[in-house]
């Protein structure tokens, strides 16, 4: 089981969190694997390994919720409680990705919804777009739909939206559950999304 406290939750659930270290000497957990984060939802764990603590890089550091290297140091040593030796210890590295609250989440991201809620989630999205007034939405699911994973520098460019925006109008789209990232932070549509653009581009 994977536990946070609750002040990551916002972060891991927005996918400002991507990545954990832990202080352990066995693999706990496994790639591919999904599980029951407790108060949180469900993690599913993408990759799974062992990193030497000196030779972690910052830009990782910050995946897993701290600013600075200190601030990760400290930390990592209170979960430990015991004294690390930074420069030749290792750690448990763990990618991860949010997948929601419970299964029913899960099932929702793949599409495996009944015809009501599917019609409900398409007039959500429609009302997006009424509400913003320029069409973001659905632009930004057939942009992603004909040119892959993006990263938000590029959905920027490509939408034309300020950055605070876009990044407001990527978590509505996670939150329908239309868009996913990975731990790189690349943005997809899911399959709910394609059956969504389907019933559009039909009408």
């Amino acid at each position: 089981m994977l536990s946070f406290k609750p002040k990551y939750h916002d972060k891991i659930k927005t996918g400002s969190i991507t990545v954990s270290f832990r202080d352990w000497k066995t693999l706990n957990v496994q790639k591919n694997k999904i599980y029951k984060s407790y108060n949180l939802g469900l993690l599913k764990v993408l990759d799974v390994s062992f990193k030497k603590l000196a030779d972690i890089p910052l830009n990782e550091i910050k995946k897993s919720g701290f600013k600075s290297f200190q601030d990760f140091k400290e930390s990592f040593e209170e979960s430990a409680r015991r004294k690390v030796d930074f420069k030749t210890d290792s750690a448990v590295k763990i990618e991860f990705e949010y997948l929601g609250d419970d299964i029913e989440n899960k099932k929702r991201v793949m599409g495996k919804v009944t015809p009501m809620e599917l019609f409900e989630i398409r007039q959500k999205l429609l009302a997006l777009d009424e509400n913003g007034g320029s069409g973001w939405a659905v632009k930004i699911l057939l942009d992603l739909e004909e040119k892959g994973p993006l990263k938000i520098e590029d959905l920027e460019k490509a939408i034309k939206i300020a950055p605070d925006a876009i990044k407001m109008n990527i978590r509505k789209l996670k939150e329908l559950s239309l868009l996913s990232s990975n731990s790189k932070r690349f943005y997809s549509i899911t399959p709910l999304s394609l059956k969504i653009l389907g019933i559009l581009k039909r009408q």
